[in-house]
């Protein structure tokens, strides 16, 4: 083989593995894609699209066509623009999509991508390509694709987030609810949890109403042996979870008997809970009576039991960073009608039904004119409309109203009454969030930090 071939052959196979790592993972490369603008409604199609185009150059390059090179070359051209007007509006550190959701976008990624495009378009001049059948190369990138996407599946293990729930190695006020009296009270659903020795493991799950997953988890949570489970539904079990800050449902912490968080994380199915619990007892077995001692002052605070739970943070002050379930230390951004609802261009709505409301929190038609609840324009006693106010997007407002920089960069998300829910940063390079303490990175990206966060209600299920 030539170098020629060999030049051909290679480039041919980086296509082939970035469609193949693409298709691995559609849903954290379709999430990537919204650094480049992409709506979230076209992001999985777009992904579809790119996989099989990238699949497409592969097999034209592997089977040495000769329009393929200077077709990869523009594609990876186009790329490249796409990347540099990213960097240009300040999405540096933002998932990159290249090979999958790794990599982030940064100067190297662009750097690389003009470095394959001009490989590419340079092809032609270092010889002729492979002389392989057009359709054996077709149906090996055919046959790589569909074995990529086949063995997509959730992760074997929990999503455990140093910010997201109680910290690990630390005391937490859960404690209270398997120890002592309240031990022996009804869960949510009516059922006392099961008791166990110090020696074993506490589970305390977290469930929401509607939520498909916790369907799917609670019945693997009755199973586990050797463990006392005990459910805490959103709804009716609002205590605890603000006392642990969970981020929203399924959720488990695993306790051990002095009420040490041994591991957490967000919960898909069976295997992520098991790996919950077993997570939990090997951080048990590693971990020295010394190490739990110099923790004793904080454990010391579970015993004062609920009260104590209540001085953590009570569910009416966390009114203000609760979002269906979903407890945050950063504050909402300031909105007309309080939870800081807003649709898809980041303009305010109505948190309880959806309705568009302008910057003095009032309903508005489709002109922008004020309306009342029955959909009727409002008028001043002489009967003239009043006049209409702006309506400006909410993070846009937030900094207007501090005199600070902004823009919404990343989002996560989470279940929420059986449907997703988008939860956005508003982010600013100020040190200091809304809060008036420091700001942390969240999914913000070019060296911004979380100002303010906001949510968008979307109908898909979950």
């Amino acid at each position: 083989m030539d170098l020629a071939t060999s030049a051909w052959l290679a480039l041919a196979a980086i296509l082939l593995a970035a469609a193949a790592l693409k298709a691995a993972d559609r849903t954290g490369t379709a999430v990537a894609l919204a650094a480049y603008g992409v709506p979230g409604r076209f992001a999985l199609q777009a992904v579809g699209a790119l996989v099989t185009v990238e699949a497409a150059l592969a097999a034209g390059l592997a089977g040495g066509v000769a329009g393929a090179p200077y077709a990869a070359a523009g594609v990876l051209g186009g790329f490249l623009v796409a990347q540099v007007v990213a960097l240009a509006q300040g999405s540096a550190g933002a998932p990159c999509g290249c090979f999958g959701a790794g990599g982030r976008l940064s100067r190297v990624t662009a750097g690389r991508t003009a470095l394959l495009a001009c490989a590419c378009a340079a092809l032609p001049l270092a010889g002729g390509g492979p002389r392989v059948p057009l359709v054996l190369t077709a149906a090996v990138a055919a046959a790589v694709v569909v074995l990529a996407a086949g063995r997509r599946s959730a992760p074997r293990g929990a999503l455990e987030i140093d910010g997201e729930g109680p910290a690990v190695g630390e005391p937490s006020t859960l404690a209270a609810w398997f120890d002592g009296e309240r031990e022996y009270e009804s869960d949510s659903r009516g059922r006392p949890p099961r008791r166990a020795d110090r020696g074993h493991v506490r589970l305390a799950l977290f469930t929401s109403p509607g939520c498909a997953l916790c369907k799917r988890v609670a019945p693997a949570a009755d199973g586990l042996e050797r463990v006392a489970v005990r459910r805490f539904d959103e709804v009716e079990d609002t205590e605890a979870w603000a006392a642990a800050r969970v981020p929203g449902a399924p959720f488990a912490v695993a306790l051990d008997g002095d009420g040490l968080v041994l591991a957490k994380g967000t919960v898909n199915d069976a295997r992520q809970l098991d790996s919950i619990v077993a997570a939990a007892r090997g951080r048990r077995r590693g971990t020295s009576r010394r190490a739990f001692l110099g923790r004793a002052g904080g454990v010391a605070a579970t015993a004062v039991g609920a009260g104590m739970v209540g001085a953590v943070i009570r569910p009416g002050d966390a009114e203000a960073y609760h979002f269906c379930g979903h407890i945050y230390t950063t504050d909402g951004c300031p909105h007309p009608t309080g939870l800081p609802r807003i649709d898809r261009r980041g303009l305010p709505l109505r948190a309880r039904d959806g309705r568009q409301v302008d910057d003095l929190g009032r309903l508005i038609d489709r002109f922008g004119r004020p309306v009342g609840e029955d959909g009727l324009v409002l008028t001043d006693l002489d009967g003239r409309p009043l006049p209409a106010a702006p309506r400006t997007p909410v993070c846009t407002l937030t900094g207007a109203s501090n005199g600070i920089r902004v823009r919404t960069d990343g989002a996560w998300y989470r279940c929420c009454d059986g449907r997703v829910r988008k939860l956005v940063d508003c982010c600013s390079p100020n040190r200091t969030r809304i809060n008036g303490d420091r700001a942390l990175r969240g999914y913000c990206y070019d060296k911004r930090k979380v100002f303010c966060v906001m949510y968008f209600q979307s109908s898909v299920p979950c």
